[in-house]
């Protein structure tokens, strides 16, 4: 799969010791591409817009998940595990990752789903479940799913267990790297040093993970980080308690790393909508105005949110406060076109349970 020789993490080549207590198995051809928004730049009156192109991570399954799955899944595979079982909503890309990425490696993968609003990219990423070959365990009942759960990992030896959105310690070092991957575009004239960072705060590895990997690569950029999950899951000290927990896993090595404060990190509550999954208004705008003027596809959970709660931040601050300002937002969306494996799928081979995502009339977003 390694077509890029990169033999190992940026993580790695800075803390060596890791290597040998940290598991790691290339899944995506890193670093992915940063670009100029010169046209939404010039739309919203600011001079220096960029995007982090995560949605390119990889050919299989893009977004920010392949980061994340490139620790998991090796320490899966480490410990001779030849299942996998997830959770997340019927709509979850950290699911269809997972599920890819299982397909490549020859493991069975489990997904245990659980209902969100119903929008096109729902219904697609539940028939890439069926693509992708997982075992679909489903409940509108999150008491019941907890069950099912426990009963799949009771009945199968050799079952590997990844929590939401793949955020757990060891899955957020994919982020540290992917910080030090940012520094070294920075160093490389690229792009330059980010003032703020824009990105989706939803089951928080990727934030947490930034925000450790930022102060280790010495950069002082903020990081805006969007809350689109429940606060239960994503407030700020859900994301700075697993951002330490992650640390920690560095410091067994290294254990003489400075401490890391957060005053760097601020997370806004705002753009939520109030149901996880359900579209907003300014979301969808955002939307449009990325695929009209730069030609880039995000979606309504994450990303859509993401970029327009960057959008309102810049409309409501003095303009004269922005300049000489850069903005980076960080694409965490999959943005491979599987319509042409989709549209070949038959909803039919879900679970019957979730036939009504694909028969019930869908709901219209203002």
């Amino acid at each position: 799969m390694n077509k890029n020789n990169r033999k190992k993490p940026l993580l790695f080549e800075k803390y060596p010791k890791l290597e040998e207590i940290i598991p790691w198995r290339y899944l995506a051809p890193l670093k992915t591409p940063v670009r100029k928004l010169e046209k939404i730049a010039e739309y919203l009156g600011i001079d220096s817009l960029w995007i982090k192109l995560d949605n390119l991570s990889s050919p299989i399954y893009g977004g920010n998940k392949p980061r994340k799955l490139e620790f998991l899944l090796a320490d899966a595979i480490q410990k001779n595990c030849d299942k996998i079982l997830t959770l997340g909503g019927i709509g979850s890309n950290h699911c269809v990752a997972t599920a890819a990425f299982c397909k490549e490696l020859n493991l069975k993968s489990y997904v245990a789903l659980t209902d969100q609003p119903v929008t096109n990219h729902v219904r697609r990423n539940l028939l890439l479940e069926i693509y992708f070959g997982s075992e679909i365990i489903y409940s509108p009942s999150s008491k019941e799913l907890n069950n099912k759960i426990s009963k799949t990992l009771s009945e199968n030896d050799k079952i590997y267990f990844i929590g939401k959105g793949g955020s757990t310690p060891l899955g957020a070092l994919g982020f540290v790297n992917a910080a030090l991957e940012l520094k070294h575009q920075i160093e490389a004239g690229s792009l330059p040093e980010p003032d703020y960072l824009f990105v989706a705060n939803g089951s928080t590895g990727t934030t947490a993970g930034l925000s450790i990997g930022l102060k280790l690569a010495d950069l002082n950029t903020k990081i805006m980080a969007i809350r689109v999950t429940p606060k239960s899951l994503s407030a700020r000290e859900n994301t700075i308690d697993l951002a330490l927990k992650s640390k920690e896993l560095i410091d067994k090595a290294y254990p003489d790393l400075h401490h890391i404060s957060f005053e760097h990190l601020e997370i806004f509550d705002e753009y939520f909508g109030g149901e996880y999954g359900k579209p907003t208004a300014g979301g969808l705008e955002a939307i449009k105005l990325m695929s009209e003027l730069e030609n880039i596809m995000l979606e309504p959970t994450y990303t859509g949110k993401t970029f327009g709660a960057l959008i309102d931040y810049v409309s409501r601050q003095d303009k004269d406060t922005l300049e000489d300002k850069t903005f980076l937002f960080w694409n965490t969306f999959n943005s491979r076109d599987f319509s042409d494996i989709t549209k070949n799928i038959d909803y039919h081979n879900l679970p019957k349970e979730l036939h009504w995502v694909f028969e019930k009339p869908m709901p219209t977003y203002d």
